[in-house]
This record gives structure tokens, C-alpha cells and sequence, in this order.
């Protein structure tokens, strides 16, 4: 049988609301998820930073093959579905709300339904792990700019 969960929670970062947007567009994402976030997209000479509406690409993970379409891009976050065949399909909703000059808070909602068996352990184990999920985020983020931000100092 399978299942359904709706995740939601939020996390902090030091940084605009125009600064924080950008990190949750494909291209953005490698700014801090690391090699394994390497998304090949469907029109490649259509793409700028891969957050069009309509955009679609694919992507290639521990749980397999999964397809992105971009379904809105707005000045304060990005929505998409996801499907991985046989496994999950579902939405990813980033929404960044200013919190203070320079700092934004990030609410992430995932709308995830399994598939198959293999979907329904990854959708009970995103609900248990979520709040650690998204921590996990907010740390690869900080650690991705303040790796970009030493790089940009030694060229200076």
C-alpha cells in the first residue's frame, strides 16, 4: 500500500531574501549541494540558472533516476514536481521570507507519494528525519558560501 506525507518546516540563513532565492534553483543547488547534485536538463541551450517554469531536467541519486519540472519561480522562493518512476512522485516548495536585513527564513514543504515499496520507506523515513533533513540543508549552505566567499578572497 502506499502512502503520502506532507513535510514542512523552515531554517534560517544569513543572508537577503534576493540572496537566498537563487540557492534553491537548479544551478544554484550546486553552489552547496556537492557533486551528486547534477542536474542534465531535457533543452539545455534553454537554460540561464534552470529555474524557468516549465524547465525540466533529470537527476541522478542514491534512490535512482528521478525527472524536475519547474512549476513556478517567484522573487521569494521556487515550487517543483518530482517524479522518480517506481519510487516517489511529489512537490518541493521553497518559500524565503524576510526576517531581518540580512537574514531569511526558509520554509520547505514536501508533498511526497511512494510509488512501490522502495517509496514508501523513503517517504516514512523523509517524515521521521525531516527536521534533520533540513538542517542538513542549512548547513551545506553555509558551508557552501563560506567556501565560495575564501575562494573570492584568495583571488583578491
Amino acid at each position: 500500500m502506499n502512502i503520502r506525507a506532507v513535510c514542512e518546516g523552515y531554517f534560517t540563513l544569513p543572508l537577503p531574501v534576493t540572496s537566498a532565492v537563487p540557492l534553491f534553483t537548479p544551478e544554484g543547488e550546486r553552489r552547496w549541494a556537492g557533486s551528486s547534485w547534477d542536474p542534465v536538463y531535457a533543452i539545455s541551450e534553454q537554460v540561464t540558472d534552470g529555474a524557468a517554469p516549465g524547465t525540466v531536467f533529470t537527476t541522478e541519486s542514491d534512490g535512482g533516476a528521478a525527472t524536475w519540472i519547474v512549476l513556478e519561480r517567484r522573487d521569494d522562493g521556487m515550487s517543483y514536481a518530482r517524479v522518480a518512476p517506481g519510487r516517489i512522485a511529489g512537490t518541493i516548495t521553497v518559500h524565503c521570507l524576510r526576517r531581518a536585513e540580512d537574514e531569511t527564513s526558509v520554509t520547505v514543504r514536501y508533498d511526497v507519494t511512494s510509488l512501490g515499496p522502495e517509496g514508501v520507506d523513503f517517504v516514512q523515513e523523509l517524515e521521521a528525519g525531516y527536521d534533520a533533513f533540513l538542517e542538513e540543508w542549512r548547513r551545506e549552505i553555509i558551508a557552501g558560501l563560506a567556501s565560495e566567499h575564501g575562494r573570492g578572497a584568495q583571488k583578491g
